[in-house]
């Protein structure tokens, strides 16, 4: 890997980590907890076609659509959408908890191969 002190990546990575990690904001404790919980345990594979484990939509559609973002975004249906819409949540709340729950998976990811690294 390249250096990147003195570069403007260090910054920009960083202006992208804090604008991303606000979505946190739109979740309560019970869920952030879950989507950190639900990241620790991930294996690296795909899930299932069954979502099995994964939050429901109707009791917690914010925790399902982070952990959805995170593990598998292409697994996002307009029903989940809808189910965290209600009552008035709009597009910029939207994005905010979908960049969350991809950046989350970013740094769960980042964290494995420091540890790899680490090892090696």
């Amino acid at each position: 890997a390249l250096p990147i002190s003195g570069t403007p990546v260090g910054p920009a990575y960083d202006a992208l980590r804090t604008a991303a990690l606000a979505g946190a904001g739109l979740l309560d404790t019970d869920d952030r907890t879950l989507v950190r919980e639900t990241l620790w345990a991930w294996d690296g594979s795909h899930p299932p076609v069954v979502l099995r484990g994964f939050p429901n939509r109707r009791e917690r559609p914010a925790a399902r659509l982070a952990v959805l973002a995170a593990l598998a975004p292409y697994r996002i249906t307009e029903e989940d959408v809808a189910a965290w819409r209600r009552p008035r949540r709009g597009d910029a709340g939207l994005v905010r908890l979908i960049a969350y729950g991809a950046f989350a998976a970013v740094e769960r990811i980042e964290t494995t191969m420091r540890v790899r690294a680490a090892r090696a």
